[in-house]
């Protein structure tokens, strides 16, 4: 069952998905994680909900990434369970396609790869179309046209005028964009108001560098306790946060990225500090 209304997480953005020919609701939570809801994902899958539901609660690595999120449908708002993409894979790593029928297979397969991708991809694009503001001003300045010589053809007054018509309507976005930005600056409220609109352009911030340097030393403890070598590594952390390089995952995508490192480190029996100390 879900949880209780009272903890239940009221997205900021909520969409419809289109994967592998099913519709998935998905939403974008307040600190920037995408999850999607894990009904129509084990419907598309044909797995069984509850069963699923039990794994996900007894893997210490993806349980709590199970979320209960308030959604809104064409019957009223309701509590879905939900999963955050990055933790989608993961979820279906524990299932073993040997004992899957074949016809399952290669569903399981194109969510187990790409269905985090598409996730943050469609939300991805979905912020990045932004309305361009109004009245901007014209790229590109128009010179007043220069009339024929007297006795010019009349196709030269044609052109002639047409540009006339061209200068006066670039003359008109100038004015109406200059009324635009007077009124837009008159006041320091509305400049703050601007404020978000800028910072939601320039995208989420990236990892800080204190954590960028907690990243480096962990990588290396866990070269250690592992063996594996350093590309290797870094290509597992990139791939699960579905960045190239692990400095473009978003510092509100940290708690993830700490826990992400916990576990491996203590399932390679080494000694992780406690969520909230180093992490």
């Amino acid at each position: 069952m879900p949880d209780e209304p009272g903890q239940a997480i009221v997205p900021v953005e909520q969409d419809t998905v289109t994967f592998y020919d099913r519709q998935i609701i998905a939403v974008r939570l307040p600190d920037g994680r995408i999850a999607a809801a894990l009904r129509p994902m084990c419907e598309a899958l044909q797995l069984d909900r509850a069963g699923q539901l039990r794994r996900i609660r007894e893997d210490e690595a993806i349980a709590d990434q199970l979320v209960s999120v308030r959604v809104d449908t064409e019957g009223g708002a309701q509590l879905m369970e939900m999963l955050t993409a990055w933790a989608i894979p993961t979820w279906l790593t524990g299932i073993k396609l040997s004992r899957v029928a074949p016809e399952k297979r290669p569903a399981i397969l194109a969510f187990k790869r790409e269905a985090a991708d598409v996730l943050y991809r469609h939300f991805s694009q979905r912020q990045a179309e932004l309305a361009a503001p109004p009245n901007l001003v014209p790229a590109e300045p128009i010179t007043k046209p220069e009339p024929p010589e007297r006795g010019a053809a009349l196709v030269d007054w044609r052109t002639y005028h047409e540009a006339m018509v061209a200068w006066i309507d670039w003359q008109s976005d100038i004015e109406q964009w200059r009324g635009s930005m007077e009124s837009r600056l008159e006041t320091v409220e509305e400049i703050t108001r601007l404020v978000p609109e800028i910072l939601e352009r320039l995208g989420p911030e990236m990892l800080s560098a204190e954590h960028q340097r907690t990243v480096h030393s962990s990588i290396k403890h866990l070269h250690e306790l592992t063996g594996r070598a350093y590309p290797t590594l870094w290509t597992e952390l990139g791939a699960s946060f579905h960045v190239a390089k692990y400095d473009q995952i978003p510092e509100a995508r940290w708690g993830e990225v700490a826990e992400w490192l916990r576990v491996r480190i203590t399932r390679a029996g080494g000694q992780a500090p406690e969520q909230g100390s180093l992490f």
